[in-house]
């Protein structure tokens, strides 16, 4: 660092020189064309310019030899700090907590995962055991699917089930759950099909009031609803009343349990009441079905 030092102070006098020999060059000029007494005032403000100039060059010199001596000063300093951390990360209870730490992060993270994992399967075995169950417990015979999606075009009132014709499956099969009637069959594939819901507009649905017993046809509404239409008007139905499939036709077989009346009302120039209701599954959750063979 002293050769450095030397350097800038070489470097400094040198700017003084110049300085002072330019300016020197300059006045002599200059008094080579006036008079003695403005000759006086010039050497004056050329001393005091050369002071000036003299002045700022120290001032930078110093303020430039002061960074250095911090930089000298600090560096012994900061290197031994660097070595002193890095030996605590070298030495072994360290650094083998800090391993020991990193292992068991990872099996807590490991173990978690296993068992949010298991809780889905036992959930799914769960749902299965009640949907084999319930399978027996019904006097139809059925095939059961798994739902593996929705159709884009029509996603709250469609679903695709992982079984088709190669299982089986066929258009107009009823599908159920072990809460209730869901939908049917509208298109087959090998080995997927699609079920159209009951919430669709376009699937019709002969029903029981099972207090009652006075029938009705249920269809789905573009607010993706179950509404019963046809219901005569000196029905008593009321809010509560369970409503069940009453076997017309081919599709759906006679008590297959649809939902609940939640509210009954009559639209002004009917000859009818209508009813809405609630399907008994949450059609929003479905994962397992049974398709029913007549």
């Amino acid at each position: 660092m002293c050769a450095i030092k030397k350097k800038i102070i070489i470097k400094v006098l040198a700017v003084l020189f110049t300085l002072i020999l330019v300016v020197l060059i300059s006045s002599a000029a200059r008094l080579a064309r006036i008079n003695i007494t403005d000759k006086k005032k010039i050497i004056i403000k050329v001393l005091a310019v050369l002071f000036t100039l003299i002045l700022v060059v120290l001032i930078s010199s110093a303020a430039r030899l002061a960074r250095i001596n911090i930089t000298d000063t600090s560096t012994p300093i900061l290197k031994g700090l660097r070595s002193f951390f890095g030996m605590l990360e070298r030495v072994t209870p360290f650094a083998a907590v800090r391993e020991e730490n990193s292992i068991l992060h990872d099996r807590v993270d490991l173990l978690t995962r296993m068992a949010e994992e298991t809780l889905a399967i036992n959930d799914e075995n769960a749902r299965l055991r009640s949907l084999l169950d319930f399978r027996k417990l019904i006097p139809y015979t059925s095939i059961p699917a798994q739902v593996i999606g929705r159709d884009p075009s029509n996603w709250s009132n469609s679903l695709i089930i992982d079984k088709g014709s190669s299982s089986g499956i066929k258009t107009n099969m009823a599908v159920i759950s072990t809460r209730g009637l869901v939908g049917r069959i509208v298109e087959t594939g090998k080995i997927s099909s699609k079920a159209l819901l009951i919430t669709d507009p376009n699937l019709r649905v002969g029903i029981l009031i099972r207090r009652n017993r006075q029938g009705g046809i249920l269809t789905g509404t573009p607010g993706g609803r179950c509404k019963i239409i046809y219901i005569s008007l000196d029905s008593d139905v009321k809010p509560g009343d369970k409503v069940m499939t009453a076997g017309f036709g081919s599709v759906f077989p006679k008590g297959i349990l649809i939902g609940e009346i939640e509210k009954v009302g009559r639209e002004e120039g009917r000859l009818y009441k209508y009813a809405i209701l609630k399907p008994s599954q949450d059609l929003s959750r479905l994962e397992e079905v049974l398709c029913i063979i007549k």
